[in-house]
């Protein structure tokens, strides 16, 4: 095969896989994810046996080494060093589904990296690649902007800012490489991600662009030789940091606290929730400093430092697999040698860049060399944007490509004079004609295989996870089971559809008390076995080990009537929950489960002396005391349990009181101590949940009557109770007379 055709199979796979930022496919779990990441896998490991052979064949093809490269090569080799040595060789290597962004997936980023610099010889290929890439975050922009989901096909908007940052400078390096008035047509695309970026209010990637842009003003007004711009885009950044740092002076005005700007500033809560997690990375960075607790392998150190006070900001996403700051992350997971590593790619691109720029002439001008100083400078500014984004977040399947095509670009412009499209006529030494069909095809069989068994048999497990879970959930259990039985068979990427299954059933216990008991208990064995093989991956996962403490509360209660089984899962349970505050003793949920293990075996001093502990943990974290209030009233202890209620409810956690009988018991207690308007906040979250009961709704409206709480709400009230039995009218008549 001639060079200019394998250069047309990989410039063609490359650019084709730009656009699987657009795929998403519901059939599989996680689709924003897993849609774009395996089909990538697959095409990039096909590319890779054209792309061996073409190397080999054309020698001057292949990629010349420098020091870019070799960061790059470090930082890989670290990476796959640290999955060997981590507490969870699984995640660091295979990752999980809801990321997938273990060493085996960002790998295939490096191979496209190569293919890249291999394939992409002159400013008509990057042209072209880069053209494609900002037609594609427009129209990524236009379904956010236009559809139902603002962060369109990506699937969060912090991943869809840094997808946009990335093209945005890609926009303004064509806009200066094009010299006609064709050029102005890049301020469409320009306008349009613009406005998708702007929708997005993502804090860490606002300040990075807006960094990267100032960057930019900054080194064209101190390198330009016209003396009017250059003056006049200093002022301009002086007046600019002046006006900015005037206007973040005013932060405790009201006007500032009812802005978007206070998003910008330390008093966002997720910036609050970050610093706890940094704390908790720089606690733990002695216990492993050379080599970090193993790529991916963030969540260990969360858990083991967990802050209480965490439940301040945030009581629902309390589970960190990533400290939201890359610099942070690296360290923590890799060690010094992931940091030095990564950080060295950056230190020899800059390098290079001064070297092209010394080259160039030092200047900016309107001819040649001085339009190239000014993109040195927009590749530059482009990434510091992407790294301080990168300070509130971590890299993604869309940063990634667009990290590389950057990377590529650069990697070009270092060798932009010594590029050449003659391979065809410089053949590798070692080529013999004839061997080259062979080498093609065994190459691209074992590839094949090999992405038979590890993406597309991964793609059968997520859609076979989807279908079983569907089914369950529509009532079809024992079908649902089968098929996620026949799915999951110890593949590398079952962990993420194991906890699926085991968080639909724990979260629904009728789903096995519908199935006779022999085939629930078989069910229910079947979960633990999934629920142990998630925790064999890492013992000490906060996460799973909570998950089989629940699992076994769940089959303690479900075969409660069997006592040997009960004692026998009450027992695991509480041992599991054990474990649990253990591995993260600031935690405070993992007391409810011991708690909840402790009264199931009629130990309720007990219970009742872990749930004080975990109200101690955090006084203002008031889901605690709901529990607490409960078990006070089962062992009518009035005062206290009055106490504790009051917090639940004063604190807004009315949903965390229970279920139906917890809520009536609650709201009996409250309407005894002729406490009306805690007793209305009680019913009206029982009529949320529980909205079939005439009863409720009279009860409700005659206390909204007693407590002036308005016309509206009685009627409301009562009519909902004549609606569902009509011999309430009566009532609801003498009601309003």
């Amino acid at each position: 095969m001639s060079a200019k055709n394998y250069l047309q199979i990989l410039q063609g796979g490359i650019i084709l896989s730009l656009f699987f930022v657009l795929f998403v496919f519901p059939s599989l779990l996680f689709p924003y994810i897993s849609s774009k990441q395996l089909l990538f896998n697959v095409l990039i490991e096909i590319l890779m046996v054209f792309w061996l052979v073409f190397i080999w064949k054309y020698k001057a093809y292949r990629p010349k080494l420098n020091l870019i490269i070799y960061g790059l090569l470090a930082y890989f080799l670290v990476i796959l060093i640290s999955s060997f040595t981590g507490v969870d060789f699984n995640l660091s290597f295979w990752g999980d589904v809801e990321r997938m962004l273990g060493f085996f997936h960002i790998f295939h980023f490096l191979i496209f990296f190569f293919i890249l610099i291999s394939a992409f010889r002159n400013w008509k290929d990057y042209k072209l690649l880069l053209i494609t890439s900002i037609s594609i975050a427009t129209l990524v922009s236009l379904i956010g902007l236009l559809g139902v989901k603002p962060h369109s096909t990506i699937g969060n908007t912090t991943y869809v800012s840094g997808y946009l940052i990335f093209n945005l400078f890609f926009s303004a390096i064509l806009f200066i490489r094009t010299r006609n008035n064709w050029r102005y047509a890049y301020f469409i695309p320009v306008i349009i991600m613009m406005l998708e970026f702007k929708n997005m209010r993502t804090s860490g990637a606002i300040i990075g662009l807006a960094a990267g842009v100032f960057l930019a003003i900054i080194l064209v007004g101190l390198l330009h030789k016209n003396k009017k711009i250059k003056y006049a885009l200093l002022t301009f950044s002086i007046l600019a940091l002046l006006s900015v740092g005037f206007i973040f002076s005013q932060q405790q005005s009201s006007w500032f606290q009812n802005s978007f700007l206070k998003n910008l500033t330390s008093q966002k809560t997720t910036f609050q929730t970050r610093l706890l997690s940094w704390k908790s990375a720089w606690l733990d960075f002695g216990n492993h400093p050379i080599l970090g607790t193993g790529y991916g392998n963030y969540a260990i150190i969360f858990d083991r430092h967990f802050d209480p006070i965490f439940f301040n900001y945030d009581k629902n996403e309390t589970y960190f697999d990533r400290a939201h700051n890359n610099l942070i992350d690296i360290t923590s997971t890799t060690g010094v040698l992931g940091l030095l590593s990564y950080l060295s790619i950056f230190i020899f691109v800059l390098f290079y860049l001064i070297r092209i720029w010394k080259e160039n002439g030092r200047i900016i001008n309107n001819d040649v060399n001085g339009r190239r100083n000014l993109e040195l400078v927009l590749i530059i500014s482009l990434l510091l944007a992407y790294f301080i984004q990168n300070l509130a977040v971590f890299d993604s399947f869309v940063t990634y490509i667009g990290l590389m095509i950057t990377l590529g670009f650069i990697y070009w412009l270092i060798n932009e004079k010594r590029s050449s499209d003659s391979g065809e006529l410089t053949l590798s030494v070692s080529y013999t004609k004839g061997r080259e069909k062979i080498f093609l095809l065994v190459l691209l069989l074992i590839v094949l295989i090999f992405t038979n068994k590890y993406n597309l048999g991964a793609w059968r497990m997520l859609q076979g996870s989807i279908v079983g879970y569907s089914q369950i959930a529509n009532k079809d259990i024992v079908e649902g089971f089968d098929t996620f039985k026949k799915t999951l068979n110890d593949t590398p990427l079952e962990r993420d559809s194991r906890s699926s299954l085991i968080n639909l059933v724990s979260s629904n216990p009728v789903i096995l008390s519908t199935l006779v008991p022999e085939k629930a208990e078989e069910e229910f064995n079947y979960l633990v076995s999934l629920a142990s093989k998630n925790l064999d991956y890492n013992p000490y996962d906060n996460l799973f080990i909570v998950q089989l403490a629940q699992l076994y509360d769940l089959g303690a209660r479900i075969f409660y009537d069997n006592v040997e089984l009960r004692n026998e899962y009450s027992d695991l349970s509480l041992q599991y929950a054990n474990r649990a505050i253990d591995s993260s003793p600031g935690r405070i949920p993992v007391y409810f489960s011991k708690a909840q293990a402790l009264l199931l075996q009629g130990k309720t001093d007990e219970a009742i002396s872990t749930l004080e502990y975990a109200a101690n943990l955090n006084q203002n974290y008031t889901d605690t005391y709901c529990r607490l209030g409960q078990v006070y009233l089962q062992e009518e202890k009035n005062e206290k349990a009055k106490e504790a209620l009051m917090k639940c409810i004063d604190g807004g956690s009315v949903k965390k009181v229970g279920g139906a009988n917890s809520l009536i018991n609650t709201a009996q207690f409250f309407a005894e101590e002729e406490d009306y308007p805690r007793t209305i906040i009680v019913l009206e979250r029982l009529v949320e949940v529980y909205d079939t009961d005439p009863n409720m709704w009279m009860n409700l409206a005659k206390l909204y009557m007693q407590t002036e709480a308005g016309d509206e709400k009685v009627r409301h009230a009562a009519n909902q109770a004549v609606v569902l039995d009509p011999s309430f009218i009566d009532q609801a008549e003498a009601l309003f007379e």
